[in-house]
């Protein structure tokens, strides 16, 4: 990267240099000169992680810097070197840095971290133990509470209606205590749905298929979340489009509705590709909208867990369509942030966007950023623009990973605070 997008992207991050490092620099799978000028000047606020990743991309007798730098962590924290550099699986520096290391902390570390390095120091392999490598596993989640007493109590008596909630309304009537038609139920169930504050989560399974519009009705008017969740299970499994449930859904979260119950029937609506094309991008600017930085990464690890379900490998276009989707949402940020005089919310949207590598086709939505009135007349915007516009033009996707997702979105959140 040049010095001036690094200085706009430090900006961007309200002057905080880690932020840049972290999620923009050493992402990079090559440093440049200028890269490797920012870090050295500020060396002091990367932790010992980004000095690992920095070591990773020096050119072969490039790395004192690093290496001198790790002797200053060592001597000021053993035990944190110990634990994030020693203890560190398969990390291996050439046999020349551990030998520089050694000699910068020689009398000046407890003797037994001396010897952990002075031992690193010869040619030998060093044998690991099998098993380490972590595996991720598929969060399944915990399935609603649909159970519950039907009847509780009834007796033979024809009850009041007005005095029994829907659920015993219809206990009551499989039970044969209560005479009542489909046309009488669902009016009735409609005036529920519309007038009442009854909590239909429990006993939604043993609903039928007559009160599909009150259902409907309910579940754009609840306040509570599960819910609103429950009610669109309910309704998916009775063949109700899935458009008209997204704008449930999506409604209740831009009204300001808790959408955390909401994630995991939303990923069970986004696990293709087709499906993030068609509603990713809706789905993401409702979060956005809401600042839902965390429920977006979950909603985004739930659609990946279950578009993955049986060992099936998830494809590549999967991927390039979330970001796709993110990136938009992040143009749509940086457009609107440019139209109100906001600089500090749209270089927020572009240093995101930097993190992402969705295909070229989003280029021409990054290059007609340049027309929004005001954005050539600060140059971080300029600056940001064009880093985008260089890692988009010859894009094909091939590099989309979940960690540019990830990283795309702390990004976001970190600059937005």
């Amino acid at each position: 990267m040049r010095k001036a997008e690094i200085d706009a992207l430090v900006r961007a991050h309200r002057g905080r240099a880690r932020p840049v490092a972290f999620f923009h620099v050493l992402r990079q799978p090559a440093l440049d000169p200028d890269d490797h000028a920012f870090l050295s000047e500020h060396i002091e606020e990367l932790g010992t992680s980004d000095l690992l990743r920095w070591r990773a991309r020096c050119e072969s007798g490039f790395s004192g810097p690093v290496i001198q730098q790790l002797a200053r962590l060592a001597i000021r924290d053993p035990a944190h070197f110990q634990h994030e550099v020693l203890g560190v699986p398969r990390l291996t520096l050439d046999e020349e840095e551990w030998i520089e290391l050694s000699d910068l902390v020689r009398g000046k570390v407890p003797a037994g971290i001396y010897e952990r390095v002075l031992a690193r120091c010869k040619r030998e392999p060093v044998q690991w133990a099998p098993g380490f490598v972590f595996s991720p596993r598929v969060y399944r989640g915990l399935p609603p509470l649909l159970d519950g007493d039907e009847l509780d109590g009834l007796g033979a008596e024809r009850p009041a209606l007005r005095d029994l909630p829907v659920a015993k309304i219809l206990a009551a009537r499989r039970a044969g205590v209560l005479s009542l038609d489909d046309g009488a139920l669902a009016a009735l169930a409609m005036e529920r749905a519309r007038g009442s504050d009854e909590d239909w989560s429990v006993d939604i399974p043993h609903f039928p298929a007559v009160l599909r519009d009150a259902i409907l009705e309910k579940a754009r008017r609840t306040p509570r979340g599960a819910e609103r969740a429950n009610l669109l299970g309910w309704l998916e499994a009775h063949g109700v489009a899935r458009a008209a449930l997204m704008d449930i859904a999506l409604g209740s979260i831009r009204a300001g509705g808790d959408a955390y119950p909401l994630l995991p029937w939303l990923a069970r609506q986004l696990t293709t590709r087709a499906a993030w094309d068609k509603h990713g991008l809706e789905t993401l600017s409702a979060l956005m909208s809401r600042r839902a930085f965390s429920e977006i990464g979950e909603l985004v690890t739930f659609a990946w867990s279950d578009a993955g379900q049986g060992g099936k490998e998830v494809s590549r276009g999967f991927l390039e369509a979330i970001q796709v989707a993110f990136a938009l949402v992040l143009l749509g940020m940086a457009r609107e942030a440019l139209a109100a005089g906001r600089k500090a919310g749209a270089t927020a949207a572009l240093s995101a966007l930097a993190c992402l590598d969705p295909p070229s086709r989003v280029s021409r939505a990054v290059h007609e950023l340049r027309r929004v009135p005001g954005a050539s007349e600060d140059q971080d915007v300029v600056e940001l623009i064009a880093v985008n516009e260089r890692l988009v033009k010859h894009s094909d996707a091939r590099d989309a990973s979940l960690e540019g997702f990830v990283a795309a979105l702390h990004a976001i959140a970190d600059a937005s605070c």
